[in-house]
């Protein structure tokens, strides 16, 4: 089970529905010097993705947009540390939050997460009327990476295989937009 994984199953055992729902960078690790080595590599730092357009909108083909940029944001997340852009996506949602706080206490103290990339695949979605709103709820197949979260010290670092989970998301249109507001295993 992934970490993203483990965050998707932790999202399920606080939420039982969308009832539930309703309502620091990382230091830089860098090996010893070594004596074939003249300078030390460093790879571009990931910059945050930006919401396309096809992510606005009220229809099923821009909730799954957004839930393909939501994943994004996630992986961001997940690679730097950086939460601000995946904590305005979600409002009043257990399983985002559960995420955002894994996130960050994956990254405290020099800590980092290493691979989990997840990738949502094979949409359904349908509409449901929520607070005289029509909502999108959408389910998905998400596809994770293997991942390691690297903790400070010795003995804490957690090894997820990679694998596949069945989501459901419910999404509040939001200013032509959507916000999500549960975040649910099947």
């Amino acid at each position: 089970m992934t970490g993203t994984r483990v965050v998707i199953a932790v999202v399920g055992a606080l939420v039982l529905g969308v009832t539930a729902c309703s309502g620091s960078d990382p230091e830089p690790r860098v090996a010893p010097p070594s004596s074939t080595s003249t300078s030390p590599t460093t790879s571009p730092s990931p910059s945050a993705p930006t919401m396309p357009a096809a992510a606005r909108g009220t229809d099923a083909a821009s909730a799954e947009a957004f839930v393909r940029f939501y994943w994004e944001m996630v992986n961001y997340a997940q690679a730097t540390g950086d939460v601000a852009g995946l904590r305005l996506l979600g409002d009043k949602c257990i399983g985002c939050d559960a995420a955002i706080k894994f996130i960050q206490s994956s990254y405290e103290g020099g800590g980092r997460i290493i691979g989990g990339v997840g990738r949502p695949a094979k949409f359904q979605t349908v509409f449901v009327t929520e607070q005289g709103k029509r909502w999108a709820s959408t389910e998905y197949r998400v596809k994770t990476t293997s991942q390691r979260v690297d903790r400070p010290g010795e003995h804490h670092d957690q090894t997820y295989p990679g694998g596949l989970t069945d989501v459901r998301m419910y999404l509040e249109p939001t200013n032509g937009a959507w916000l999500v507001r549960s975040l649910v295993t099947l």
